[in-house]
């Protein structure tokens, strides 16, 4: 069988044997051919200067930055509920004076008519006023005031937990596209390399088939081949501008192209353990665990009494006279007695702890519930540091592999367009061998790509970022 094979062979004409040369030399130039270049020019941009970017450009990024300084203005609204309160009021006042005796209920708003019982309804009116300056001072609430300013140091702390954990958060994305434009970008490197191959493969095959070496058919299948290449890097380009607009928006810069540092497909990442840092979402949950713990606290200290200072002057001007003589004109619109007073007062609500004793108890249940999460959040993160400790191992094994499936794919594509040069194999043949190429250039382009993929879930479930370029240190 060996013997008539190659006797075949040797009975084809010459000009066949011009065709597989021409034929396996453009292939593998198709090879080494480089990509050409896009048509609008990108920026190289390292990982490190777009995070920078992000940094400063992140709209909500800074909404949260605004949010822990509101946070901080907070917790001096709460240190000044300490100091003394002083109220100056004063008014001048033009009315009737019939005035009745009897009690009158605090509700609503009342407006006292003070003065002697008369005889008779009067509507003459004369003028009359006060001016007042009362001073309170609160020095004992029994851990009221400390519970207040415990509670507003509290909501310092999730806010700035909630910015750390978003900026975290914010770095991860950045990577994650980051990465994914540089996937993008050598697939449609590919899917170009592989345009130009299918394209001359189509050529030629055509070739053949109107010499009348090879069938129509083969023609048709190299034909749809190549569209096939081509939709596939359509696909690619669709891919590649898709992370490109993700990056701009995620680093503020719309409207640009960027070409990230090609030595993450390049290199592989060093093989570390994970450092033992607080990772930002489990401190968020625990600033929001101590956050509802002083809200309950404050809630509790609340019904305790209030013991204040009291201090107050006044003076008081009536244009109704000691001896009830009645003056219609400006007598009164001045004071003209003036008082003091020195008071001590306690102020404790009996009967207000059923309605604080229910909201404290919803605000325990919520709290429960935020530690209920912590600890969901904790077994994800194990288990995410579990899951990408074993895909980086997979990714180095893969790594080993990749270049000895490229190498076979090409050896046993050119060896398919030989057989087929030489009638020893058909088209399908030769497309299915161009798809395993196809593959295997995809893998080796994509490995180290998907190992700093691993590594930057290693990072997420880490908790810090650092982590992340410890992996390029050799």
């Amino acid at each position: 069988m060996l013997f008539s094979c190659l006797a075949a062979r040797w009975r084809q004409p010459l000009a066949t044997w011009h065709l597989t040369g021409a034929l396996l030399l453009l292939a593998m130039a198709g090879q080494a051919q480089p990509a050409p270049a896009p048509s609008a020019v990108a920026q190289p941009i390292s990982l490190t200067q777009a995070l920078e970017l992000a940094r400063r450009n992140a709209p909500h990024l800074q909404a949260k930055a605004y949010q822990v300084q509101a946070a901080e203005a907070d917790i001096t609204q709460a240190r000044t509920q300490r100091l003394p309160s002083v109220r100056l009021s004063g008014q001048v006042s033009y009315g009737s004076t019939n005035a009745v005796a009897g009690t009158i209920l605090p509700i609503g708003t009342v407006i006292p008519s003070n003065g002697t019982l008369a005889g008779v309804n009067s509507y003459n009116a004369v003028f009359g006023s006060m001016g007042t300056a009362l001073a309170e001072w609160s020095p004992v609430t029994f851990g009221q005031y400390p519970a207040q300013l415990a509670r507003a140091e509290a909501a310092r702390g999730y806010a700035q937990a909630d910015a750390d954990n978003e900026w975290f958060t914010q770095q991860l994305r950045v990577a994650q596209t980051y990465l994914d434009l540089l996937a993008t970008q050598s697939l449609r490197r590919v899917r170009e390399q592989d345009v130009r191959r299918v394209g001359t493969l189509e050529k030629t095959i055509t070739r053949l088939a109107l010499n009348g070496l090879r069938p129509g058919v083969d023609s048709t299948l190299a034909r749809a081949a190549e569209a096939q290449a081509r939709l596939a890097l359509i696909a690619a380009r669709e891919q590649e501008a898709d992370r490109q607009a993700r990056l701009s928006t995620l680093l503020g810069q719309p409207g640009r192209r960027w070409q990230p540092d090609t030595v993450y497909n390049a290199r592989l990442p060093l093989a570390l353990a994970l450092p033992p840092a607080t990772h930002p979402t489990l401190g968020l949950q625990q600033r929001a665990v101590e956050l509802g713990q002083a809200r309950e606290t404050s809630i509790r200290r609340s019904y305790r009494p209030r013991l204040s200072l009291l201090g107050a002057t006044w003076g008081r001007g009536s244009g109704i006279g000691y001896n009830g003589q009645t003056d219609y004109g400006l007598g009164g619109a001045a004071p003209t007695r003036f008082n003091y007073a020195l008071g001590v007062g306690l102020v404790f609500d009996v009967l207000d702890w059923p309605r604080l004793r229910a909201q404290a108890r919803a605000e325990n249940l919520r709290t429960q519930g935020l530690q209920a999460e912590y600890r969901q959040q904790q077994l994800e993160l194990s288990n995410q540091a579990t899951l990408a400790e074993q895909r980086l191992a997979l990714a180095a094994d893969r790594a080993r592999q990749a270049p000895v499936q490229l190498a076979a794919s090409r050896q046993a594509y050119r060896q398919k367009l030989a057989l087929y040069d030489a009638g020893l194999a058909t088209v399908v043949d030769v497309t299915q061998a161009l798809y395993a190429l196809q593959q295997a250039e995809q893998d080796q382009v994509l490995t180290a790509n998907a190992a700093w993929q691993a590594v930057l879930l290693q990072t997420a479930a880490a908790g810090d970022f650092s982590f992340f370029f410890t992996h390029l240190t050799p």
